[in-house]
């Protein structure tokens, strides 16, 4: 029985004829390609830049099977291939050439008297309160009360998200071995009523951050960011941060060298 692949690429015209290449690829080695994403699928193929590929996650809804990225974007962080690569791509993972990858999302549950809602992000979560207004909220880790917070808001990303929104907050760069989840300030303020962190916060990502309105935004209406999408929530209790029990599985080239990319990405 052929094995099952299923291509997902961005509408650029690049990125539609190296679709439409992979396809031959993967069919002349016996592949069976489904035009809809299923959970039995073999395997994955992201086609685009990185904002691609959390498009891709989030409509797959984090699937499991593997995922092969390949580049026809900018930075490309997520992606191991490009155009030119990805038939020897495609012969190393047939052939077993290989190492994977595998990444924990961070997860928001969101508490209102009457509901209760989830939202997942593979780089990051953002809390801030209504745009015109100063954000103030209780942050707490397990329990333990950490901080009253002034300021716009509050990021949350997982080690995969600190070279994005993270990064540009002067945030930590993590590495992607590392279990843990960052906590870092969005303009916290210093005054005598607020003393904010201004650096970011690591740590272990069995603990829970638990972030609730006070003040002015006690009870409030909060605005939640999950890799560039955008829900607002009204008259919240408290969002609960954890890391997700959802996985993906990253194809990854047998000499990947994380520091490499991110040098060559970032510096």
């Amino acid at each position: 029985m052929p094995k099952k692949a299923f291509i997902f690429s961005n509408n650029k015209e690049y990125s539609q004829q190296t679709s439409k290449n992979l396809r031959k690829i993967l069919t002349d080695r016996d592949y069976g390609i489904i035009d809809e994403y299923k959970e039995d699928a073999d395997l994955l193929v992201c086609i685009g830049g990185d904002g691609t590929f959390l498009s891709f996650v989030h409509k797959c809804r984090f699937p499991s099977a593997p995922i092969l990225g390949i580049n026809t974007g900018h930075l490309g962080f997520f992606q191991e291939s490009s155009p030119e690569q990805m038939e020897t791509a495609v012969d190393d993972i047939i052939a077993g050439r290989y190492k994977m990858q595998h990444i924990k999302p961070v997860q928001a549950r969101i508490v209102t008297p009457r509901n209760e809602f989830t939202r997942i992000g593979l780089n990051e979560i953002l809390v801030r309160g209504q745009f015109s207004h100063v954000s103030q909220f209780s942050v707490s880790i397990d329990e333990t009360k950490v901080q009253d917070f002034s300021g716009d808001g509050i990021l949350i990303s997982t080690p995969v998200g600190s070279t994005a929104y993270n990064y540009s907050l002067d945030g930590a760069l993590v590495s992607p071995d590392l279990d843990v989840l960052q906590l870092t300030p969005v303009a916290p303020m210093n005054t005598s009523a607020y003393r904010c962190f201004h650096s970011s916060i690591l740590l272990s990502a069995s603990e829970t951050i638990r972030i609730a309105g006070i003040g002015r935004s006690t009870r409030g209406t909060i605005i939640l960011s999950f890799d560039g999408r955008t829900h607002e929530f009204s008259n919240v209790e408290y969002v609960e941060i954890t890391q997700s029990d959802k996985e993906i599985h990253l194809i990854r080239n047998e000499n990947y060298d994380y520091w490499k990319k991110l040098s060559s990405k970032l510096l």
